[in-house]
């Protein structure tokens, strides 16, 4: 659970998504997940191997980014690219939290690949969910 300011919900977001990141380039993939405090709106529950397994089917050996990393996708920390991501903080349009689509950082760059992330309301705070992993 995060706390988040409704007058600008995205200093706040963007920290713990850039927080979460950086856990999954260090290899901290069970950490990365419990960070998610519920399952998705389909009731998945996020594990480390169905992030990994999502990224290398999304990028298996025929994409282009294979083609352009021979040693294959590799979560990177967000910190150390130059240039911060371009992330929108939107508010649900039912009212029930926040929401943002955040490029994931990849072999030193940011990529195509985008969390969807949401934080709902709760008592005593705002809960982070995973809802997909995905090409734009």
């Amino acid at each position: 659970m995060i706390q988040i300011d409704p007058q600008d919900p995205g200093k706040d977001i963007l920290p713990s998504v850039l927080n979460w990141m950086k856990l999954l380039a260090e290899g901290e993939y069970e950490k990365a997940c419990t960070q998610l405090d519920e399952p998705n709106s389909y009731g998945i529950v996020w594990t480390p191997e169905m992030v990994l397994h999502t990224l290398h089917d999304t990028f298996c050996p025929e994409t282009l980014f294979v083609e352009e990393h021979p040693e294959g996708p590799q979560f990177s920390d967000p910190n150390l690219i130059e240039q911060g991501p371009i992330v929108e903080v939107f508010a649900l349009d039912d009212g029930t939290g926040y929401a943002c689509d955040a490029p994931v950082a990849l072999n030193g760059n940011w990529s195509d690949l985008t969390a969807r992330l949401e934080f709902l309301y709760r008592a005593g705070g705002f809960a982070a969910v995973l809802h997909d992993l995905h090409v734009l």
